[in-house]
């Protein structure tokens, strides 16, 4: 509950508040262009070159409110999947493809360029997404207060673990792409922030802890010192030090695998509780520390997994990387770092990669031919030159496919809804990038079981907000840079990483525009993980972003207003990036036996078999929210069709 009235807040300021219907903006030339065939809107003015392009074009990535999968996006998707969409009239457009990807994020790009690189130049695809901006959970967001441009994530974040690619992801990457990561790792200047020596913080809200209580941790603290700062009993405190300082091994005698098996089959907050002493009020403040990976708290994540990515408590277990006989690595376990990884980040997340992508399939999307990894960032993109009629490969937004069909041995059918009309085109093959859910009901010859497998698994629902400040003093009178929320909505906000890329800087002194970022995955505990992804999509879709707007300024301000921070005055622009349906569902050793069987034998891979002239992609395909593991599916599916 807001501890401050909405006047407090500045809920009635005017910052950008857009309504949008299928990810189109509700304008008089908005319902105009919607009443045109597809890409007719986009020829309509005179043809323009490298240079010269359309500046009344919509630029979705400076675009506020409630993003993502906006309101709207999904209606009809809904609608095939309750049995309520009727098609009616469908136009054929008369078009002809090679390729037809269904799903316009990183592993369909992927999918788009794979496919020319084998099959020519001269093959044609069109690439279809719901969505008014390309690279699915790959989203720019761009703010622009005053002179200053500032860049952050809608979604996907960093280049993970590289060194754990497969050879083919990695080359599309750093060969096809041109990313070169010890270089894009030098741009992160992990030191501008030095001179403000700024420390991290808790909030601890009244509602649980009699009265809101901002609690740092100075750097090099120790942790006795910091617990005994926290607003809870002694037993408490004592608790939260062990977690963080044991070196007691809790399976004497046991070798590495059978610590591993249990670990396996053991909720980490059992652990916690059980070996580590952990109550309710110390559970607290840690239950949230494997929701950015898996979108639940500790109550369904496997002690392994936790141990596996560096979750504290397994000190003294003396575990090696070697993986434990008859099951072998949980996903996660395979992210261990090695030398050859870093801090790879560009300042607007993986949404540099489907640019890049974008750059390759059409040449006159960006005022910059062909950017290199450096000038993508700064590179301003055309959105009126993706779907023209010359394009070989053309780029169709918010539009919806509710049916994709084999039509005989060597064509599909792909039936689309864009605008309020719907639409055929044909093709000599598709690839479904979408969701398996949503592919499971547009692809009427899938057999049962494989229909089956597709709804296996579930999106984890996510929201990445981004609040433009006009500048950051409060946070330097507090000398903080991140604040844990743990009671709250969101989970914690905080400064930007400050990257030095092209013509791009970050802004770094406490004078100057900054954007903080906030995160949030709602669950629902003590449920299996896809009953709790269920439940928190269902929060997030009846969510306004009003209600969004409320938690962020109100958060903000119990953090900060004892040090100057005025949400009324200081916050110029809120994005929303809603994702109800995130990242993959990736399986875990407490819910999901399949991770045991052969991976041939798994749900995820029952669910990618080609059906005629259909192949599957998506990191659904992988069952693990990876960039990587949306190139494997891409370079996979492509494979099955050629």
């Amino acid at each position: 509950m807001p501890r401050f009235s909405d006047q407090e807040l500045g809920m009635g300021r005017k910052i950008t508040r857009r309504d949008f219907l299928d990810g189109v903006a509700v304008t008089a030339a908005g319902v105009a262009a919607a009443t045109a065939l597809p890409g007719a809107a986009q020829a309509a003015p005179a043809a323009h070159g490298h240079g010269q392009h359309n500046q009344n074009a919509p630029y979705p990535p400076t675009q506020t409110g409630l993003r993502g999968q906006q309101p709207g996006a999904y209606d009809i998707a809904h609608a095939v999947r309750d049995g309520d969409f009727e098609a009616g009239l469908i136009t054929d457009t008369r078009e002809s493809y090679d390729l037809v990807v269904v799903g316009g994020g990183l592993s369909g790009l992927a999918a788009a360029y794979l496919y020319r690189k084998h099959a020519g130049p001269s093959a044609r695809v069109l690439v279809l997404d719901a969505l008014d901006d390309f690279g699915g959970h790959a989203r720019r967001n761009e703010f622009h207060v005053g002179r200053t441009m500032l860049l952050s994530n809608g979604g996907t974040v960093n280049i993970d673990t590289p060194s754990t690619w497969s050879r083919e992801a990695r080359d599309l990457l750093t060969k096809d792409l041109g990313v070169d990561l010890k270089a894009l790792a030098a741009t992160v200047k992990s030191d501008a922030y030095a001179p403000y020596s700024l420390r991290s913080a808790t909030l601890f809200t009244a509602e649980r802890w009699g009265k809101d209580h901002l609690v740092t941790r100075e750097p090099g603290e120790s942790w006795a010192s910091y617990a005994a700062k926290l607003p809870m009993s002694a037993a408490s405190r004592s608790a939260l030090v062990r977690l963080n300082t044991t070196t007691e091994d809790f399976y004497p005698g046991l070798t590495d695998a059978q610590k591993k098996e249990i670990l396996a089959h053991t909720p980490y907050e059992t652990y916690l509780r059980e070996k580590i002493g952990l109550d309710d009020d110390a559970l607290e403040i840690v239950k949230r520390g494997t929701n950015g990976l898996w979108g639940v708290n500790v109550d369904r994540v496997a002690a392994a997994d936790a141990w596996a990515t560096g979750q504290p408590g397994f000190g003294g277990l003396g575990l090696t990387n070697d993986p434990w006989p008859g099951a072998g690595f949980t996903p996660l376990m395979q992210l261990k770092e090695t030398e050859e990884d870093g801090n790879f980040y560009f300042p607007e997340g993986n949404a540099s990669i489907a640019r890049l992508l974008i750059s390759k399939l059409v040449p006159d999307a960006f005022d910059v031919r062909r950017p290199d990894w450096r000038e993508i960032v700064t590179a301003k993109a055309d959105y009126s030159t993706l779907d023209e009629p010359g394009n070989r490969v053309r780029i169709r937004l918010s539009s919806t496919a509710f049916e994709v069909r084999n039509d005989g041995r060597h064509s599909v059918v792909v039936a689309y809804s864009k605008g309020g009309r719907n639409y055929r085109v044909k093709a000599k093959g598709a690839v479904m990038a979408c969701w398996n859910s949503v592919t499971s009901y547009l692809v009427p010859e899938l057999p049962d079981e494989q229909v089956t497998a597709m709804r296996y698994g579930v999106k984890v629902p996510l929201v990445y907000a981004r609040v433009a400040l006009k500048d950051w003093r409060p946070f330097a009178a507090a000398r903080v840079s991140r604040v844990s929320t743990p009671s709250g909505f969101f989970s914690s906000f905080g400064l930007p990483t400050v990257t030095e890329i092209g013509d791009f800087a970050m802004p770094h002194r406490p004078e100057l525009p900054t954007v903080v970022s906030l995160s949030a995955t709602p669950n629902s505990p003590r449920l299996v993980c896809r009953e709790q992804h269920k439940a928190g999509r269902r929060q997030l879709i009846r969510m306004r972003f009003e209600d969004f707007e409320r938690e962020i300024r109100d958060s903000m301000a119990r953090s900060l207003a004892d040090h100057g921070f005025d949400p009324a005055r200081d916050i110029t622009a809120i994005t929303v990036n809603r994702w109800a349906h995130g990242y993959a569902y990736e399986y875990n050793s407490l819910d999901d036996p399949a991770l045991f069987l052969p991976e041939s034998e798994r749900p995820y891979a029952k669910a990618r078999r080609t059906v005629g002239r259909i192949a599957i992609a998506n990191s659904d395909a992988q069952a693990f929210g990876y960039t990587h593991a949306a190139f494997d599916a891409a370079y996979r599916a492509v494979a099955d069709l050629v």
